[in-house]
């Protein structure tokens, strides 16, 4: 039985079947006696494969694989409230504008639809301060009469009373805006701002009046303030009457109205009188009504108050 000779090679690599030099080197031989030498190589691997798989890596990294981070299976992420809540400790150190303060997460939780609570319930991200505390940019003293309330359900003296109704309304703890609403001074400015709330932009008609009299205050340091002020807009009747007449209403540095609450203009007057007394201006007590001496037909219904404050 005779040897095989081993297949004719090209620079040592084997020649590809059909090959023209192959096939007249294999026509000298017998069939028999030939083995054809296939080459097998790999296929390459898809893209999309080896996306998927980069993919499926960065996230076998997330903290949310429980620690089996060789399992290449990804754990359920818990919802946002679940996953955040467990970043707080059960203490919970806080710095409320420098006051530093101790308390249990349970603590802040106690009213849950407090903004207080949501603020700690792991929907929102709370700043912390050099040493860790989370921040909370308030009155530090007022907030200890906070805690006293949600740990004890204590209320303020009377002093601070208003200081933490203001807070407890900011936080949002309606359990204790309404204890603190029952109190009389609380009542108190509860029934004031209600009472000036009837006058329509109160508190800019307030401050311009305060700008004017400073303004008209330069002569002999007492600023007078002409104020017209309508609850309902005068229509006139008769035909004979002109709009366009000299009114007394022409000298008014301010002018209020109209409004839909019962109080007249007097009741706003007074109101705005008291106001600044008990803000430390000194004012003198307004005078009587200045109405327009226009007739022509009818009385123009129209006047002027005057307020005066001394800056002495």
């Amino acid at each position: 039985m005779r040897n095989t000779p081993p297949p004719p090679t090209h620079n040592n690599l084997p020649l590809a079947k059909g090959d023209k030099r192959q096939t007249e080197m294999f026509e000298e031989e017998d069939s028999d006696t030939v083995e054809e030498i296939i080459t097998v190589r790999p296929l390459p691997t898809p893209r999309l494969k080896q996306i998927q798989v980069h993919h499926a890596q960065r996230h076998v990294a997330s903290p949310w694989c429980n620690g089996h981070a060789d399992s290449g299976r990804l754990a359920a992420q818990p919802p946002d409230s679940k996953r955040e809540e467990a970043s707080f400790p059960p203490i919970i150190p806080l710095n409320v504008g420098g006051h530093i303060y101790m308390t249990r997460l349970s603590t802040l939780l106690k009213y849950s639809d407090s903004m207080l609570a949501a603020m700690f319930s792991g929907r929102h991200r709370i700043d912390r301060d050099n040493n860790g505390n989370y921040f909370l940019d308030s009155n530090g003293v007022i907030f200890s009469h906070i805690l006293e309330f949600l740990r004890y359900g204590s209320l303020p003296d009377k002093e601070n009373a208003f200081l933490v109704y203001r807070d407890a309304h900011y936080y949002g703890l309606h359990e204790l805006v309404e204890k603190l609403a029952l109190r009389p001074e609380i009542a108190a400015i509860s029934v004031k701002e209600a009472h000036k709330s009837q006058f329509p932009n109160y508190t800019e008609v307030k401050e311009q009046v305060i700008r004017t009299a400073m303004a008209n205050a330069s002569i002999n340091r007492v600023g007078d303030v002409n104020i017209y002020a309508f609850r309902k807009e005068f229509k006139a009747k008769a035909p004979s009457f002109s709009l366009k007449h000299t009114c007394v209403t022409e000298q008014a540095d301010i002018a209020v109205g109209p409004w839909e609450a019962a109080a007249d203009e007097e009741t706003f007057i007074r109101c705005l009188e008291n106001d600044l007394l008990e803000e430390g201006f000194i004012v003198r007590p307004h005078e009587a009504k200045r109405r327009c001496k226009y007739y022509n037909g009818q009385t123009c219904q129209k006047f002027l108050f005057k307020i005066s404050i001394s800056f002495d």
